[in-house]
């Protein structure tokens, strides 16, 4: 911020700057005008110089037609372009020569010339002249002047191919605009030249000259006018400006107490002095508003930037940590589910009497604010020893933001989460300090809530790694750069039954990356219908490839997002598919997450579920149990399988109770005539129990992992030595 007096105009700076912006547009235009004029004199000389060199042209060659016999070839317009002499000999010093050209001189108020081919030398010879001498005298004495336009010359190209030239031409160290017309025989071979000049060309510009000096002299003139009379009127008429321009920069600066004056005046000066006062008004709500939250009534997430700036400003480059402090984001626990059963009144209650109590706390040096929501920030005073205190600081806030808060509508129970970002060490400027403790909070969410963490940088690589992930995986997807691998289901015979497609992403940088990690990453960036639009038609397309050699074919099973499952354009999808792949119709298997048939979230399921059994498309429910499966409306489900979670047979090992819900399980699903699936069989131990339990297939690592389309097929027809061996003893 500006000091006071620190680099405050003068009040000459501002009219006299404005006078030279109206004066330089005034020079522009005086300019512009003037070039345009000069433009159409010189324009109009030109036309003028080219009529009269035109009619001395006309002229001369009709003088010479009367003195000897020549026909003149003329052009469309009638200017001579050749004369053509039927005796060259007659070109020779003559008393006639002389007289002509005395003659068409005076015609024309210019001078005349007569020249002869020499084909020797290849030039031009003057025969006779207009041109005096001093003393009186013909120039050259009307006899031969050899040599006088040769090869150099302007008009020697085009004379010497029988050409008339038009133009400016060199005589005694000057320009002349001349006429030069050719003599040709009657065979059309150049025997002479017939020029005529109209005077000195810089006698003709002279005019050009004058009248451009006088535009100058003139535009001077009245810009010195214009800059007088400008200075004058902008003094006085921006004195008030001026005063306006004083008040408006200490309302800018936060100066409140600057006196704007001027409002009682009834022009547009008084109606802008009017204005700033309310302007200064309106600045003081709006600064409050700008970095006060208005419900807690204390700073908010702009202030906190603004006071990170500023301390981040003080920091000694010679030794950053004696001003080193630590900053603190502070996430509530359990704050949706006080606004959720206590309302939203209830939740701002909470939120100001939180910040209250941490307000309450704060030591000298502190600084508290609310980011947003159910986040608050805490700066810690600076102190070469921060390391030292961010512990005791965090617990402080951990504390005051934790416990019972009471409501009007009732008590509401919180803990806090506090992300730990020390500075300068884990950032030198706001946006990478906030982001640190940002990286740092998500920590403790994904562990143990209600805790703190001070930033490490093995936080930022887990945030950049799924950056690149999302970056890596919409390109992998547009270059299908996956793969899919198919893991075998077997009946109790041993006979494979059915295969699970799953997608495999191998990145050529990170090795395998896992379906854990990104299929939630292509749930949350939007990916999942591309994702899951691009696996099955890799299915379809594998199952026609293996119709082509196989009689049989076992069921191809695919995994579908409840995103994918709410897309309008879904089913129509599928419809697409057992068009192009006709041989998929009935082999299609779509296996669904149990949150989608979930009671009281509506039936939006159904029509889908049925058009997509109208097209042979079997249905299986994946996972049952692990969410929000209930045996109460399994009967309800429009599905013709269920796969019971690994977890179910991993307890029942262990557990007869739980032995006993998978008995039930299964025998309630094949009761309601549903195919049940055991998956996550991975020892004999298991594989004997869900032998016993009588389930109609079954998948796991021990009979096979998933594997590559080749290695699938190899499978067909080949009972599995563990099932084909064991007896199946059903419960």
């Amino acid at each position: 911020m500006d000091t006071p007096g620190e680099n405050r105009p003068s009040g000459w700076w501002f009219p006299a700057r404005t006078t030279a912006y109206f004066l330089v547009v005034a020079a522009l235009c005086l300019g512009t005008l003037s070039l345009l004029g000069l433009r159409q004199i010189n324009s109009t000389n030109e036309m003028n110089s080219a009529v009269r060199i035109d009619r001395a042209g006309r002229a001369a060659a009709a003088l010479l037609d009367t003195t000897v016999e020549t026909t003149v070839r003329i052009d469309s317009q009638g200017s001579p372009q050749a004369i053509i002499m039927q005796d060259p000999a007659l070109l020779e010093p003559d008393d006639v020569w002389d007289e002509l050209l005395d003659d068409i001189a005076g015609v024309n108020q210019g001078a005349a010339n007569l020249f002869r081919y020499d084909e020797d030398s290849g030039s031009f010879d003057r025969l006779s002249t207009t041109f005096r001498t001093p003393d009186g005298a013909r120039v050259g004495g009307s006899q031969v002047e050899p040599g006088l336009i040769s090869v150099g010359h302007p008009a020697y190209a085009a004379l010497s191919s029988g050409t008339t030239y038009v133009g400016q031409v060199p005589v005694a160290g000057r320009l002349r605009l001349a006429y030069l017309t050719p003599i040709l025989t009657t065979d059309g071979t150049t025997a002479g030249i017939l020029a005529v000049d109209v005077g000195w060309v810089d006698d003709l510009n002279r005019i050009t000259e004058e009248t451009t000096d006088r535009a100058i002299a003139t535009s001077l003139s009245l810009l010195a006018a214009l800059a007088l009379i400008c200075v004058l009127v902008m003094f006085r008429s921006f004195r008030p400006l001026h005063r306006l321009t004083e008040a408006a920069h200490a309302i800018g600066t936060g100066d409140h107490d600057q006196t704007i004056g001027l409002t009682d005046r009834r022009d547009e000066i008084g109606y802008l002095a009017r204005g700033l006062v309310k302007v200064s008004d309106l600045q003081r709500t709006l600064e409050h508003r700008a970095y006060n939250d208005s419900l807690t009534a204390v700073p908010n997430r702009a202030a906190l930037v603004q006071e990170l700036d500023r301390r981040f400003a003080q920091l000694d480059g010679n030794n950053p940590d004696s001003h080193a402090f630590a900053l603190l984001i502070i996430d509530l626990d359990g704050f949706k589910e006080v606004n959720d059963g206590l309302g939203h009144q209830a939740g701002d209650e909470l939120l100001v009497a939180l910040a209250r109590s941490l307000c309450d706390s704060l030591e000298p040096g502190e600084y508290f604010a609310r980011l947003g929501g159910d986040e608050f920030a805490l700066l810690s005073a600076t102190s070469p020893n921060i390391d030292d205190h961010v512990a005791e600081l965090a617990e402080r806030a951990s504390i005051q933001a934790s416990g019972v808060f009471s409501t009007s509508a009732g008590d509401a129970c919180v803990s806090a989460s506090i992300g730990v970002a020390v500075i300068p060490e884990h950032g030198t400027t706001s946006t990478e300090a906030m982001r640190n403790a940002d990286l740092a909070l998500y920590e403790v969410k994904r562990g143990e809530r209600g805790t703190s963490k001070v930033y490490e940088p093995a936080f930022a690589d887990a945030f950049d790694r799924q950056l690149y992930l999302v970056a890596e995986l919409r390109r992998v997807l547009d270059d299908e750069e996956l793969t899919v691998v198919y893991q075998p289901i077997y009946d109790m015979d041993g006979n494979v039954r059915a295969l699970e497609g799953l997608a495999r992403w191998h990145d050529a940088n990170g090795g395998p990356v896992s379906p854990a990690e990104f299929i939630p990453i292509a749930e949350n960036v939007g990916l999942i219908d591309q994702l899951g639009s691009w696996v099955l038609e890799r299915a379809c397309r594998q199952i026609t490839e293996w119709s082509a050699t196989y009689d049989e074919l076992p069921r191809v099973s695919i995994n579908v997002s409840t995103l994918q499952l709410r897309n309008p354009d879904f089913v129509r999808s599928i419809a697409h598919l057992m068009e192009r792949y006709p041989a998929a119709q009935g082999q299609l298997c779509l296996e669904l997450t149990e949150s989608v048939l979930v009671p009281g979230h509506g039936d939006w399921h159904q029509p889908i579920l049925a058009a997509l059994t109208d097209m042979g498309i079997c249905l299986s429910i994946d996972d049952f149990g692990t969410g929000y499966s209930s045996l109460n409306y399994l009967h309800k489900l429009v599905v013709d399988q269920v796969k019971i979670d690994r977890t179910f047979i991993d307890a029942a090992i262990e557990d007869n109770n739980q032995h006993q819900l998978l008995a039930g399980i299964v025998a309630i699903g094949k009761e309601l005539g549903l195919s049940v699936v055991l998956e996550g069989i991975e020892t004999v131990e298991e594989l004997e129990l869900a032998q016993t339990l009588g389930c109609d297939l079954l998948q796991g690592y021990l009979l096979g992992k998933p594997m590559s389309p080749a290695m699938a097929a190899a499978r067909f027809g080949v009972p599995h030595h563990h099932l084909a061996t064991a007896p199946s003893t059903a419960a």
